[in-house]
């Protein structure tokens, strides 16, 4: 399908008064940033379907990309559609199984943040492997990832999620319905890592073939890797299981105790650094302060589909 359109048409444009799609070299641009699934609702279906015939089956995972830029950096998120999944794995005592629903679409970075576009947004490197560009930055605390968050959504001119609630240290708010950048929360971390499957790790349930998918301790040498180096989980994630640890939005509750109440900060997926493969399961959790850098520890974004 998707070569049958690159052969009737190198861009194909539906537009409404409101609504303006656009299939470029494969990509859906979404003039307004809806959803597919939105779009459907508020035109008439069969009309856009007639017109992008086979399109909104989304049979290629080509259409679930949407690229981005800063500058001369490009990166790409990818459309999380909302629905319900199993969060959480039997073998994980603080994340046992239980059904969740993720309530609104969003994108997700499809790789890790970069040296190279941390450093185009903060003018800094912090990393400890530095000098990669293509490698994921790490040494990175929790709160320099929702400084880099809030930078990134200004420069390309994006409402900003986080906001400062006191004068207290990491005390900040996050507003899920701004369009800007954020950190993932936990259950849309672990959505994304299992892209429709009840598998352990991000793209495969075999631990035999774990090393075709991760960058960790047998396969690192010994540091991070350039992110894409492995392949791609369902959805087309790179490195959600290994390379480095990833922080989330969310603070640690022991045993998912909604009440309780912790200063620390959870972080997903494993890393280079580690040597149990059950540390890179998508249902593995841990957890420290938020002010914590390390050269094991970094980042992806996220974005409400607003």
């Amino acid at each position: 399908m998707l070569e049958n359109l690159r052969r009737k048409s190198m861009t194909k444009t539906y537009n409404s008064i409101e609504h303006r799609i656009s299939f470029e070299l494969g990509y859906v641009r979404y003039g307004n940033k809806f959803s597919i699934k939105e779009y459907k609702q508020r035109f008439s279906k069969t009309k856009a379907e007639n017109t992008f015939q086979n399109t909104f089956a989304q049979v290629s995972k080509e259409f679930r990309l949407f690229p981005h830029s800063l500058s001369t950096i490009d990166f790409n998120m990818i459309a999380c559609p909302s629905g319900g999944f199993i969060m959480g794995h039997k073998e994980q005592e603080d994340n046992p199984p239980r059904s969740e629903v993720i309530e609104t679409s969003f994108l997700l970075g499809q790789t890790e943040v970069t040296q190279e576009l941390y450093q185009a947004v903060v003018e800094t490197n912090p990393s400890n492997f530095s000098n990669r560009p293509q490698n994921p930055v790490e040494n990175v605390s929790w709160e320099d990832a929702i400084l880099f968050c809030n930078k990134l959504s200004e420069l390309q001119g994006l409402d900003k999620c986080y906001t400062k609630n006191s004068n207290q240290e990491y005390d900040w708010l996050c507003d899920f319905s701004k369009n800007g950048y954020r950190l993932p929360r936990e259950k849309e971390w672990e959505y994304a890592a299992k892209a429709g499957t009840e598998n352990k790790w991000a793209g495969t349930d075999n631990a035999d073939e774990l090393g075709e998918y991760a960058v960790y301790y047998v396969y690192s040498n010994k540091s991070p890797q350039p992110v894409e180096s492995k392949a791609p989980n369902e959805w087309g994630f790179y490195d959600m299981s290994g390379n480095v640890w990833e922080w989330c939005w969310d603070e640690y509750k022991p045993d998912n105790d909604e009440y309780a109440s912790s200063v620390d900060r959870v972080f997903r997926g494993g890393s280079w650094g580690s040597n149990d493969a059950s540390h890179l399961s998508s249902a593995g959790r841990s957890y420290n302060s938020p002010s914590l850098r390390d050269y094991l520890l970094g980042f992806r974004v996220c974005r409400t589909v607003v």
